[in-house]
């Protein structure tokens, strides 16, 4: 049987990760509060069944949106993400299988007969303009090569048979777009809605441009992905996965897009004048469940997804700074706005090694990160309370503290100023990027470093208090 989002629910469900809500919800109105609160107070997916004005239709929110549950979908634990993926990427791309049907296309409506309104796609933020998709995976074509590019996007409803849609300026749809553009041609475009989350981490990742992305997610789900052709566009789309809505992105035409709160927890970057897409087809299983992923406010599932990837490519980047760094762990803050913080765990050996390393990681192939903290091996890089503690004392700001200004930075980052005109597209920002050493003296330093070694409570390194309660 295929690994789909539905064989996911069900290892959830084991793993007592996910939460059932019965009641009835309302898209418009208190799923994406209810679900942030499944996430942020509970720790739990939420899998709602009952949705108001959609009979017979189900949704799921934040089924990919913590460590636990990423490293789950690749079949390892979240110390050993880093190192499991690695392994997976040396396999390289895995063939994807074409087959003539599949579940996600049991119900087609074409033209006219296909509304966006049919489907429960639910308000994320008091502040949004609207409806809006999170979790519709993009699949296109590069009309020189014919492979498909796959990429996570957030996508406004417009009207029944329209949507609004921001690209990220630089990258691999925007490279793609610009070659339709140049001919003044509608470029075919499928919005893939409900998969297995191996499905969403591929596409949040980083891989060379020419790779397409389910490809990647065949080799760790550790099976060829079954796709099927669309109904009206010339794209190939799983078949198993749960909504499929095709259409084309329109050459040259901008429309007003946004406010929509995006991973930073604000709503007015990226808003402005942003492409558009027209829909030509909607296909779903019979007993569709709708993939609500839901954006805005800390912690949302994007932060998770794209942190993930980014920690195991900032891991290979680092690993090989000045010849070797004997590094430990990567971490992206999941809170912080959309991995705008990295902290890199290492021990270092020499003066000058975790500046180093801290500058591989603002530099790397992502633009997120504005802030690389440096720790040693004594500090756990998953706790907070461990990473200020660090913060606080092994910094000297004067000698551990270094800041680059006039670097480029991320487009939706509102703390940094615009170059652009407001509202336009793409929207550029300057600002600058940050670079602590939180680490204690390196190794040849030996009475050095030792004067930072940690205190226990007596006896804690030893006893467990859950002994001494039975």
């Amino acid at each position: 049987m295929p690994r789909d989002l539905r064989t996911f629910l069900k290892e959830l469900e084991a793993a007592n990760e996910i939460v059932t809500i019965s009641k009835e919800v309302d898209p418009l109105k208190n799923l994406a509060g209810l679900a942030w609160q499944g996430e942020n107070k509970l720790g739990k997916a939420t899998f709602f069944t009952n949705l108001k004005g959609f009979p017979g239709w189900r949704a799921v929110s934040y089924a990919d949106a913590s460590r636990k549950r990423l490293s789950m979908a690749v079949d390892t634990t979240p110390r050993e993400f880093i190192p499991t993926m690695n392994e997976m990427l040396k396999k390289g791309p895995t063939k994807k299988q074409l087959v003539a049907e599949g579940p996600v296309q049991e119900v087609v409506k074409i033209g006219a007969e296909a509304s966006l309104y049919d489907l429960p796609i639910h308000i994320m933020s008091n502040l949004d303009a609207g409806q809006y998709m999170g979790g519709a995976m993009a699949v296109i074509k590069d009309p020189e090569t014919g492979i498909q590019n796959v990429s996570l996007h957030r996508h406004q409803v417009k009207g029944k048979d329209r949507l609004g849609v921001l690209i990220h300026p630089g990258r691999h749809m925007d490279m793609i777009y610009q070659k339709y553009e140049a001919k003044n041609e509608k470029m075919p475009i499928a919005l893939v809605i409900g998969h297995h989350a191996t499905y969403y981490l591929t596409c949040c990742w980083t891989f060379p441009f020419g790779v397409d992305e389910f490809e990647m997610a065949g080799t760790f789900l550790g099976e060829p992905v079954r796709t099927v052709k669309c109904k009206t566009v010339d794209l190939e789309v799983p078949a198993d996965a749960e909504i499929i809505i095709e259409g084309y992105m329109l050459p040259h035409v901008r429309e007003e897009e946004g406010p929509f709160a995006e991973h930073t927890g604000y709503a007015r970057a990226g808003a402005g004048l942003n492409p558009v897409i027209e829909i030509t087809a909607i296909t779903h299983r019979t007993d569709a469940i709708y993939y609500a992923l839901q954006g805005g406010k800390p912690i949302a599932s994007s932060q998770i997804l794209d942190g993930l990837p980014m920690e195991v490519v900032i891991y290979n980047r680092v690993k090989d700074v000045g010849g070797f760094v004997d590094i430990k762990d990567v971490v992206a803050i999941p809170c912080a706005g959309g991995s705008h913080i990295i902290v890199v765990q290492i021990t270092p050996k020499i003066q000058g090694e975790a500046k180093d390393v801290a500058m591989a990681v603002l530099s790397s192939t992502y633009l997120h990160p504005k802030i690389a903290m440096v720790v040693d091996d004594d500090i756990d890089p998953h706790d907070n309370k461990e990473l200020i503690w660090s913060l606080s004392t092994r910094v000297n700001p004067e000698r551990d503290v270094f800041i680059v200004g006039g670097t480029h930075g991320h487009h939706l980052d509102a703390s940094l100023p615009l170059l652009t005109p407001p509202g336009t597209h793409p929207q550029i920002r300057r600002g600058s990027k940050m670079g602590i050493d939180a680490t204690k003296p390196p190794l040849t330093e030996p009475d050095a470093r030792d004067h930072f070694t940690r205190s226990h409570a007596m006896g804690s390194d030893v006893f467990d208090i859950n002994d001494f309660l039975k």
